[in-house]
């Protein structure tokens, strides 16, 4: 080697370093710090990924890290992910609600950057094995907080009030999904032939199991079920990774079955003191449940029983799946009788009643009609849809009840929704992007990689499964680790590419990434600005609540949070005329609003007694949201058009 070469080489490593920290660091923070779909951490987290993901292209395209050559269907998953990410943009000149749109297409920037991230990991040298192992040490944290608060409850917000597991992550079906990919990723440490790392990986699939079955996931336990099937499917080594998951997921399913026998621990309302005392008696069964499966990996050395008892561990494992499958059926009957008029009979588009019995319910928990609502919107604007991220206001027109909801709980139905036919299709393409290059990868991946790959792959075939009836988008504690193992999986053993980036070219990469990182810093700036606004009216400081107000609409004059924070501060002033201005012009931005067309009626019934104003304002509001339970009898809709019926529009 030439003493130039040695200088590029070991630059080309300290950026192959610096970029999995980068990784594993925005995964950490996507996944323990998302707090559900919330726009301060996405803004945190996501600006944090488009820096790296822009410093990474940047040492990519000058040589120092490798830069996949990708296939074609590698090709047709980015071009798509990028055009569906500019077509929520563009939909803001149609949007209902521009200024939810704007942060939809924040979002997107968002995961085209972890997307990026992921395609040049897959790049590195073992990049599979690399990756998956810092989503795998991500997972572990999350699951093993969340168990952590089952025993300590007064760690989490409303710890003491609500039973089902759902934190760091915000949402159970979402940590649901994250401990059912877990398995698979558990399955592959458990074959290091190091004690330690094996006991570590059946640790992994034990907690993964429990935290599973606490957070009373449909969903997320079919997503298991297709990990696990994936795994055994793809696996060379079946019989000893079945014997591994035996051993990790029986006792997970005693400690979680002893759970369910605790009204404290799985029901929402319990007596605080009953949720502390079961919860330090859950600790110390998980901790013995650990030790079992500990010892468990240490003293069975399931390659070798395999491969030396192979057909009587294979009928054990068989024995025990008819014996689950039996029981199973024998407790359904018991239970209920005969199943099939059960079936019949639970099928429905209600909400399903919030206890353990739920995962035997075969209730739509209300998807079916928020469905139908998805394909009435669509049906509204069948091209381009309602503009991103703006279902919860268009469905106001076709829901039934009162229900707020902020997406139709389907990732396809909330593209065909939000962005038409033409959003949806291309949805499509990225999936079958996915789909083709990730199956392609896997083929690629060498056979001391492979099992990290399919780990990588069963967390978006997790993601997949779990996005057909929930909405998946907008939680980046599970779309961006999806993703940064959607991108390796593409990028894995692919050719380097000798495509390179002059200095305008740097300089033009630099200016996108400044103006994504302004698309989503914008919004969150705005909202914060405009919540200093509505706390300075409420303590009096009038000039304070303008001054932060007018910088929110500077910032983001797609929203009408400012021109309402200033129609208070024009009320606090004695100005109502002022305020019924603001409130007007809040109308005029966002005329599809119900929500603003009360707030005006409303002001007009209590402060200006304009009550043919009011109506008017109230019965536009009214014919947007007919459902909402604002229109109680008696109500100011009912008082305004008593006072009209007298003639209040005729003076």
């Amino acid at each position: 080697m030439t003493a130039a070469a040695r200088p590029a080489l070991r630059t080309g490593r300290v950026a192959e370093i610096g970029l999995l920290i980068a990784v594993g660091a925005l995964l950490a923070g996507a996944v323990l710090d998302g707090a559900g779909s919330r726009d301060d951490s996405l803004a945190t987290v996501g600006i944090a990924a488009i820096v790296c993901a822009a410093l990474g292209l940047g040492v990519a395209f000058r040589g120092a890290l490798p830069l996949p050559r990708l296939e074609r269907a590698g090709v047709v998953l980015v071009v798509g992910s990028g055009a569906l990410t500019a077509w929520a943009g563009l939909s803001i000149a149609w949007s209902v609600a521009g200024d939810l749109s704007w942060e939809w297409l924040a979002r997107g920037l968002v995961y085209l950057s972890f997307l990026a991230l992921g395609l040049l990991a897959g790049a590195t040298a073992e990049g599979a094995r690399r990756v998956a192992a810092l989503t795998a040490i991500v997972i572990a944290a999350a699951l093993a907080w969340a168990l952590l608060g089952v025993a300590i409850p007064s760690l989490f917000p409303d710890g003491d009030r609500i039973s089902r597991l759902r934190e760091p992550v915000g949402y159970w079906n979402a940590l649901a999904l994250l401990a059912g990919a877990a398995i698979a990723f558990g399955l592959w440490i458990a074959r290091t032939p190091r004690v330690t790392v094996r006991v570590g990986g059946c640790l992994l699939v034990y907690v993964a199991a429990v935290a599973l079955l606490l957070t009373q996931s449909r969903a997320g336990v079919a997503g298991a079920v297709a990990v696990l099937a994936l795994w055994l499917v793809l696996s060379d080594e079946r019989l000893s990774d079945g014997l591994r998951a035996a051993l990790a997921l029986l006792p997970a399913l005693a400690v979680g079955g002893w759970a369910f026998t605790r009204p404290a621990l799985v029901e929402d309302g319990a007596l605080r003191v009953d949720r502390v005392d079961d919860g330090r008696v859950f600790a110390v069964l998980l901790i013995v449940g650990a030790l079992v499966v500990g010892v468990a990996a240490w003293r069975v050395r399931a390659r070798r029983l395999a491969s030396e008892r192979g057909p009587a561990v294979r009928a054990v494992l068989v024995g025990m799946c008819a014996l689950a499958v039996a029981v199973g059926a024998v407790g359904l009957v018991a239970t209920v009788g005969n199943p099939f008029s059960w079936a019949s009979s639970q099928i429905s588009g209600g909400e399903c009643v919030n206890d353990p019995g739920r995962l035997t319910d075969l209730c739509a928990n209300n998807r079916l009609a928020w469905w139908e609502e998805a394909i009435r919107v669509a049906a509204d604007h069948p091209a381009r849809g309602s503009g991103a991220g703006t279902f919860a206001l268009a469905r106001r027109r076709h829901r039934e009840d009162a229900t707020a909801v902020s997406q139709p709980h389907s990732v396809p139905l909330q593209l065909l929704a939000d962005l038409g036919a033409i959003g949806f299709a291309l949805g499509l393409l990225v999936a079958c992007g996915a789909a083709v290059g990730i199956v392609r990868g896997l083929r690629r991946t060498a056979a001391s990689e492979r099992p990290a790959a399919v780990a990588l792959a069963s967390l978006v075939l997790a993601y997949a499964v779990h996005a057909l009836v929930d909405y998946d988008l907008d939680f980046l504690a599970v779309t961006a680790p999806a993703l940064v193992a959607t991108g390796t999986l593409l990028a894995v053993a692919r050719p380097a590419s000798a495509f390179r980036l002059g200095l305008p070219g740097l300089v033009a990469l630099g200016a996108v990434a400044v103006a994504a990182a302004a698309a989503v810093a914008l919004p969150a700036l705005a909202d914060r600005d405009a919540e200093r606004a509505l706390g300075a009216v409420d303590a009096g400081r009038i000039s304070d609540a303008v001054e932060a107000a007018d910088r929110a609409r500077a910032l983001n004059p797609l929203s009408p949070a400012p021109l309402q924070a200033r129609a208070l501060a024009a009320d606090a002033e004695g100005d109502r005329r002022a305020a019924v201005a603001w409130y007007e012009r809040a109308t005029d931005l966002q005329p599809e609003n119900p929500d603003l067309w009360f707030d005006l009626g409303l002001y007009h019934v209590v402060a200006t007694e304009d009550q043919c104003a009011a109506y008017q304002a109230l019965n536009r509001s009214y014919t947007l949201d007919p459902r909402s339970s604002r229109w109680a009898p008696g109500g100011p809709l009912d008082i305004a058009r008593v006072a009209v019926n007298a003639g209040a529009c005729e003076r």
